[in-house]
């Protein structure tokens, strides 16, 4: 493995000197195309008085799709309801909260109007209530595309982009907000990312991979700006391996 990696480094480290000395065209074709997945994805805001607001229960409402206008069909069958379930797992491992279940969530829902984007913050608002829930998380997919081809051979990467909101009941405000956006790139469209590189060894990822490193971001964020009323460590979990639409 070390020997692996020492080779991956050294054909980083050459793709990086080729760009900055100008004879990048030098580089053959294959090394060009080694894939790897960009940092600072994430982009959150949250309004000052969040920390005052005690959080002990927490419901998580599924996403729903809201594809750019410009790319209507960049969202597969199925996506929201996966990236919802990650975000259940990533907030029950993180602690400090107690997460209604799935179940009673999809029942009260069941006695609600359709959720659509227009009516998003005000269902969410309801659902909260009708829980009993100091707050809510939920959100809108905006891109989720997997990758065309093999881990070492794709035509299309995987890209994946969503935001998500936390509304606390006491005052019917939006607390928090994130975007995640993320494509991956070749290492010669991003050189100097060499560290993410060389932890997927040069592979094309899946976009669950890439939705995943984004929950886990998203959820962590959330977790270190609330004023937990439990316990408030989070414990984050490996890897399993656009901003919002105008």
């Amino acid at each position: 493995m070390m020997r692996w990696t020492g080779a991956l480094l050294a054909l980083a480290m050459g793709v990086m000197l080729a760009s900055c000395s100008g004879t990048g065209d030098q580089v053959n074709d294959v090394v060009r195309s080694l894939p790897v997945i960009g940092a600072n994805d994430l982009t959150a805001h949250a309004v000052r008085s969040i920390k005052t607001v005690h959080i002990h229960r927490v419901a998580v409402m599924p996403l729903i799709d809201y594809p750019d206008v410009t790319e209507p069909n960049s969202i597969q069958e199925g996506a929201a309801q996966a990236l919802t379930a990650q975000i259940y797992s990533r907030m029950q491992l993180a602690g400090g909260w107690e997460i209604v279940p799935e179940d009673d969530v999809i029942q009260a829902l069941q006695r609600m109007p359709p959720t659509t984007r227009a009516n998003l913050d005000q269902n969410a608002l309801a659902l909260a209530r009708e829980l009993s829930v100091d707050g809510i998380v939920y959100g809108t997919v905006h891109k989720y595309e997997d990758r065309i081809g093999y881990s070492y051979a794709a035509s299309r990467p995987a890209s994946v982009a969503f935001t998500l909101f936390f509304a606390d009941l006491t005052n019917r405000q939006i607390l928090w907000r994130a975007q995640f956006a993320k494509t991956q790139a070749s290492l010669s469209q991003n050189a100097f990312n060499i560290v993410n590189w060389l932890h997927h060894e040069g592979r094309w990822v899946r976009a669950v991979d890439i939705s995943t490193e984004g929950v886990d971001e998203a959820v962590q964020n959330l977790h270190s700006h609330l004023n937990l009323t439990g316990g408030t460590k989070f414990f984050p979990v490996p890897n399993e391996l656009h901003p919002e639409p105008k």
